[in-house]
């Protein structure tokens, strides 16, 4: 699979078939997945997309000591502005003081630029920013205007690494380059990889005073794991995975998101590395195993008591503590038991519909239906790959599925008729079902726990909350007005959606017959 003799990874696409459209059923997404047949699929109108950019960003700027320069118009750095303060509080909640504001530059191209090339002006921009800051990386974001120039960002970096302290990273980002925005993930991995991991300046020995401090360096370093977070995971998020591995006397390593450079180095020198998505992380562990040979779990997320077991399961199975685990998760699941028991009689039977990247959708889907005995009427997944089927396979075969990156004509329709009690969304997307007067909880938040066995405990503690006022969304359905036409939720909500046709199966006779 590698990758890294390349400058720019291969898009989604290209590298998984992966897709953001279908309209049908679980059964039918499945089989669709393991028949190869959703790269194929289309639309005949899409209302909007997502960019790249911005998921480039949930890693890359989160990443301390590093000045990010937008190679482009002004204009595509203005998304940080809204997270200046969000970065700021979740470097302080992980014990980062240093520089933890987000520092970004721009080479903002003009109209002569982007006709005689803006190379010049990101060699200038990289020394200023070097100058000034003198950070341990400097991030290129290129955009879609030197995408489409045919700027060269890479040799300019070659060009000004020796001129410069920071390391410089090229993060090859052009929105119009691929539908699939998980593309973005690939793309820093890819830089981290590719320039960063095996830095020689950041690969400096280890020095040991004696063979006593050595011997106990490589025990840790045999019960170390990688956890690899993601940007829409909560400082709690991450507390309560290190949580229930400390249980299992395990030391952890927690990246990319919030993790200085000189982490990343130690990344290749783990036992283990454990996902909590394979949307965010096949590109990065699939490399760590080929080059460096780093074993690692990708199968699944800690959402909802099925996953979490499996997830621990499979970790404790690696180092040969499956016992201890499994009384580990027996506590665990005893005492969660007990504290559900009263908000369950709040939510058994209430109809959710759930929308989110495939992972979070999937395993949040299976914990409403498994753990909180909710009535499941609907999953939208952003996109889908083979990774989804994992998840998707357990839902029930007839539950209606959508897969779209926003499409929010799709959504209404979907929504409007399905009628939930609730819906459980993806931020920047939960404002169309809450102007239907659906009561909304989103499906991620920064200061929120979601993950692992507090996370179902939270979880159903804010949905029925949220259940036993709804009296502001109605409100909200009453007074607010979506731009559609009644006609609209009156049609087929798939109507612009062409599907490729999933190959009959063949038959054991005909089969037979045939050999």
């Amino acid at each position: 699979m590698n990758y890294l003799d390349k400058n720019v990874p291969p898009t989604r696409e290209e590298r998984l078939k992966a897709c953001n459209t279908f309209g049908g059923t679980a059964c039918g997404l499945v089989s669709s997945s393991k028949h190869g047949c959703l790269g194929s699929n289309d639309r005949g109108f899409l209302q909007s997309t997502g960019c790249q950019l911005g998921l480039t960003m949930a890693i890359a700027g989160t990443i301390p000591e590093a000045v990010i320069i937008f190679h482009g118009p002004v204009g595509c750095g203005s998304s940080q502005l809204s997270q200046a303060g969000l970065s700021k509080l979740n470097q302080q909640s992980r014990g980062n003081t240093v520089k933890i504001t987000r520092e970004w530059f721009s080479t903002n191209l003009s109209e002569s630029e982007v006709v005689n090339g803006g190379v010049e002006k990101l060699e200038a921009t990289i020394r200023e920013v070097d100058r000034r800051h003198r950070p341990k990386v400097i991030w290129i974001a290129s955009t879609c205007v030197p995408g489409v120039i045919g700027d060269d960002v890479d040799a300019v970096v070659q060009k000004v690494q020796h001129e410069v302290s920071a390391k410089v990273m090229p993060l090859h980002c052009a929105g119009f380059k691929t539908r699939i925005v998980a593309t973005a993930y690939d793309v820093v991995y890819h830089a981290i990889l590719r320039y960063l991991i095996d830095d020689p300046e950041l690969n400096r020995e280890l020095v040991f005073q004696d063979e006593v401090e050595r011997f106990a360096y490589e025990e840790k370093r045999k019960r170390t794991v990688n956890l690899l977070n993601v940007g829409s995971m909560s400082r709690v998020d991450e507390d309560e995975l290190v949580r229930l591995l400390k249980a299992l006397n395990l030391e952890v390593n927690i990246l990319p998101c919030f993790a200085p450079p000189d982490r990343f180095v130690r990344a290749k020198d783990a036992a283990l590395c454990v996902s909590i998505c394979a949307t965010h992380d096949d590109y990065f562990v699939s490399h760590l195993k080929e080059i460096w040979n780093v074993p690692y779990i990708l199968s699944t997320i800690p959402i909802g008591t099925d996953h979490i077991r499996k997830w621990l399961f499979e970790i404790a199975d690696f180092f040969g503590i499956r016992d201890q685990a499994e009384r580990l998760v027996a506590a665990e699941e005893a005492e969660l038991k007990k504290a559900l028991e009263p908000l369950k009689q709040a939510l058994k039977g209430k109809r959710v519909y759930v929308s989110a990247g495939e992972i979070r959708a999937g395993a949040q889907a299976i914990l409403f239906q498994n753990d909180l005995e909710m009535e499941l009427i609907g999953v939208r997944a952003h996109h889908y790959d083979k990774y989804g089927d994992v998840l998707f396979q357990d839902l029930p075969d007839d539950l209606p599925v959508n897969v779209a990156t926003s499409q929010p004509f799709e959504q209404v329709n979907l929504v409007k008729r399905a009628n939930p009690d609730i819906y459980v969304g993806h931020v920047g997307g939960n404002v169309w079902s809450a102007k239907l007067g659906i009561p909304v909880l989103p499906i991620f938040g920064p200061l929120n726990n979601y993950l692992g066995y507090k996370g179902i405990f939270e979880i159903a503690n804010r949905l029925a909350r949220v259940l036993k006022n709804p009296s502001y969304y109605r409100t909200l359905g009453e007074t607010e007005a979506l731009p559609y036409k009644e006609s609209w939720y009156q049609a087929d909500p798939f109507k612009y959606i062409r599907q490729a046709p999933i190959p009959a199966e063949t038959d054991p006779i005909d089969a037979d017959i045939a050999a």
